[in-house]
């Protein structure tokens, strides 16, 4: 039988789906912005030789997350453009749900889920995953390899290097909660609605999930919003 979810529910469901792989793991979700918890559980999946298909619909995949996927391995990614469909599985259970695989789905809305076994509701499961396969059959597979990003060279005779550093900088940088894309600013490393939020603590320390320069998975804080490697290259 069928178990109806809410929010924290399904959030909690795809992560022990996750967790539970033993072989084959599949993340149906038009947005794909994993959230920190969920990499880590990525990771730790393909550690165990999980193979792992992912689909999203959304062509807005950003360097960071491309990168990330592309450190793990058994992961196959395929695009298909008029996904809208949200569903998650292993070999024994599966969630098929409004939210997706995206952090502000998972802390910011209201979603609904149903979770569904292949012990108990075969027939189901076995519809979903045909379903499933289908738009495997109908995507884009799209080829994961990891990106170096170089910083623009400048001559010492035109600028000092002080100059040099400012002018190496990027334009856009990532709120280091939600990951969307902002002005390149430490001073005001997150977006207008998360910093509405962190102002309600103000905890320069407060741990969150990105660099602010080249938006990696990583601890970063308002007191330290880009990882060391970026510190050293745009701001020491």
């Amino acid at each position: 039988m069928a178990d109806f979810l809410t929010t924290n529910g399904t959030s909690y469901r795809i992560e022990t789906i996750i967790m539970d792989a033993k072989k084959d793991l599949t993340l149906v979700s038009p947005y794909l912005q994993l959230s920190k918890t969920f990499y880590e559980r990525l990771k730790d999946a393909s550690k165990r030789k999980v193979k792992i298909t992912i689909i999203y619909g959304k062509d807005d995949l950003k360097p960071n997350e491309r990168n990330s996927l592309a450190e793990l391995d058994n992961v196959e990614l395929y695009y298909f453009e008029n996904l809208h469909a949200k569903c998650y599985f292993n070999e024994m259970e599966m969630v098929i749900t409004s939210m997706n695989m995206y952090e502000f789905s998972e802390k910011n809305n209201r979603e609904m889920g149903v979770h569904i076994t292949k012990l108990k509701d075969s027939a189901l499961y076995d519809k979903a995953l045909n379903e499933a396969s289908s738009i495997i059959q109908s995507s884009e597979i799209i080829q994961l390899n990891k990106t170096n990003r170089q910083l623009k060279k400048t001559s010492t005779n035109q600028a000092s290097h002080s100059n040099i550093k400012e002018d190496n900088k990027p334009k856009r940088g990532y709120c280091i909660r939600c990951e969307t894309r902002i002005p390149y600013d430490i001073e005001k490393p997150y977006c207008w609605d998360c910093f509405a939020t962190w102002a309600q603590f103000e905890n320069p320390d407060y741990e969150e999930n990105v660099c602010h320069s080249c938006g990696e998975f990583g601890d970063s804080t308002m007191a330290k919003p880009v990882c060391y490697d970026c510190y050293k290259k745009y701001e020491k």
